[in-house]
């Protein structure tokens, strides 16, 4: 062949296969579909992936909601195209999304919805606030009040009081620990056999206590449903960007009928801008349990990656400590100012007209029959802990125990208990606000000993558990990184004291808690909870190094950007700081 002839052969290959054969060529021709490069690159920067080795890396891509990949900045980059965006860190930390294992005070229908508030501070003033209201109702409409847990509610209120105020209405009050007292009017609504309904000795007449499934019965059956308005529904969206200012990505929470129609509304829409994992109130309460979970299914683990229930939940035992209800096993040194509890607390499970077979200790039963896991119950003290983990250890001799079994605060704990739980799987959620936030109650009922023991979180992980983090309330206390830095350093934040050194977490353990762990009690740990391929790309940029700032300074750290399934849900660089209401405002 001669020389020109070879030469333009050679050419003309050389043409079609840069134009066919090559990577890029071959790339451009196929449909996105086919392959695509990142949506988003991270690079620059420290990324904790929270893995179990607790990995740290310089870049991430995301791609179609997952990370794509996690590694060093060179080769993250390649996988960038024309229209990637590409986020310089500057040597900030990213760490996986953040998750509040117990906030359903954020849900809509939990914190506007129960009732006028009734202050109660003595007998007649809060007879005249109870008429005013009941003047204002029509015959026959139903009237709700919440009022403190005192002397006034358990003692001087009772049926023939309230029947006088409100003759034509029914007229039920409840205090935050789930007792109340009714009128005649309500009480006949309640079938005479339900445990909780309180009776006269002498006479058999209810008194008008009501606690447990009576209680129920006139919270969750008869109390009217109010409409879903729009307005409402924007107010829970508006709640959500809160919440994400603070690099929250993931809420989990009980939750009743009316928070789950606003929270469906805005999953319907695509307006979630926070995973929610729902401990739905299905059998709280309830005297008909069984009927229920007939009717229903199983429904634990029903949903999709942004909205699912995760299990079903029950009336707790105990009630708070600053009512005085918190059930321990040792006695208090002085009991709550006006408590009607006594030193050791209360156990509403067989109080108040209640026993076991006729209380939550049987929900607890028959949902594991059902097939349901028990889930975000208030639990603080460790006696409540111990009757919570008998009905757990005897539903799981029944039948094993499916799904994520939890309860959550975890003010006082003992060694053996948490043993208990570890060997059955329950995991512990913890409230560092009980503690952190002002011990002053604390300390008058228990005295500085018992408090620098309480929030036990150190032996919990030596005993091998794996807890997790909740805030409990919203406002300033649901910020991840205040809760992680008072289990890391104990202080609280009024005075600054060290309580319990010997308890102190690290920052790995503090970001597990929020992180690894907390994926691990909604079920969630195969794809939420660490930085890592395949995984949903929920993080959050941090305003600084999370490892390297002093411990009492990591509250301080701005949350830049957050981030969830690889779409931007909060960026202070164009919102800027948003206002968190204080804890209690708006709240039932």
């Amino acid at each position: 062949m001669k020389p020109f002839k070879l030469f333009t052969l050679l050419a003309l290959l050389i043409t079609f296969f840069s134009s066919v054969g090559s990577p890029m060529a071959q790339q451009s021709a196929l449909p996105p579909e086919v392959i695509a490069y990142a949506d988003m690159i991270l690079y620059n920067g420290k990324i904790l992936t929270a893995d179990d080795k607790f990995s740290v890396a310089e870049a991430a891509a995301i791609r179609d909601g997952k990370f794509l990949a996690v590694g060093q900045n060179d080769r993250i980059r390649l996988m960038a195209g024309p229209r990637t965006q590409q986020i310089d860190l500057q040597g900030r930390s990213v760490v996986p999304g953040l998750i509040d294992t117990h906030l359903h005070q954020v849900w809509i229908g939990q914190i506007s919805k129960a009732g006028s508030p009734l202050p109660l501070k003595d007998l007649k003033s809060g007879l005249e606030e109870i008429k005013k209201v009941v003047e204002r109702a029509a015959p026959g409409e139903w009237v709700y009040f919440y009022a403190p847990d005192n002397a006034v509610l358990f003692e001087q209120i009772n049926r023939k009081v309230l029947d006088s105020i409100a003759p034509k209405n029914p007229l039920v009050i409840c205090s935050l620990c789930n007792v109340g007292q009714a009128n005649s009017l309500a009480l006949k609504t309640i079938p005479q056999q339900t445990g909780g309904l309180v009776k006269d000795p002498n006479t058999g007449e209810p008194t008008g206590m009501v606690s447990g499934f009576a209680l129920g019965v006139l919270l969750y059956d008869m109390r009217p449903e109010p409409p879903i308005t729009e307005e409402d529904i924007q107010l829970q969206k508006k709640i959500f960007k809160r919440v994400n200012s603070q690099g929250l990505t993931t809420i989990v929470g009980q939750a009743q009928g009316l928070s789950v129609s606003y929270l469906k509304a805005l999953w319907e829409r695509g307006e979630l801008t926070a995973r929610v994992r729902l401990g739905h109130e299905l059998v709280r309460q309830n005297p008909n349990a069984e009927a229920y979970l007939k009717r229903v299914g199983n429904l634990s683990g029903f949903g999709d990656s942004m909205m699912k229930i995760h299990g079903t939940t029950v009336q707790p035992v105990d009630c708070t400590s600053s009512s005085g209800d918190m059930l321990t096993w040792k006695a208090k040194i002085r009991e709550a100012t006006g408590s009607p509890y006594g030193l050791y607390g209360s156990n509403h499970w067989v109080s108040y007209g209640s026993d076991h077979e006729n209380s939550e200790w049987q929900n607890v039963i028959l949902a594991n029959r059902y097939g349901w896991a028990i889930t975000s119950v208030h639990t603080q003290g460790d006696k409540a802990a111990s009757v919570m983990l008998d009905a757990f250890e005897k539903a799981n001799s029944e039948k094993p125990l499916q799904g994520r079994w939890g309860f959550d605060h975890a003010l006082t704990r003992n060694a053996d208990d948490i043993k208990r739980a570890t060997k059955l799987g329950v995991i512990y959620s913890v409230a560092p606000k009980y503690v952190f936030q002002d011990p002053t109650s604390l300390v008058y009922q228990y005295g500085a000993d018992q408090v620098s023991g309480m929030t036990p979180v150190r032996t919990m992980i030596d005993l091998g558990m794996k807890p997790v983090m909740e805030g409990d309330i919203s406002g300033e206390w649901s910020a991840p990184l205040w809760l992680m830095e008072v289990l890391i350093t104990r202080k609280d934040a009024k005075t600054g004291r060290v309580w319990g050194a010997d308890q102190k977490i690290t920052r790995q353990e503090a970001l597990w808690m929020k992180t690894n762990w907390a994926a691990r009690y909604s079920g969630d740990e195969k794809n939420l909870g660490t930085i890592e391929a395949n995984k949903l790309a929920d993080l959050v940029v941090i305003g600084g190094d999370y490892m390297t700032v002093p411990e009492d300074q990591i509250a301080e750290l701005p949350i830049d950007l957050t981030i969830v399934g690889g779409k931007e849900v909060y960026n202070r660089s164009k919102e800027g700081l948003i206002r968190l209401p204080r804890w209690d405002e708006g709240r039932r």
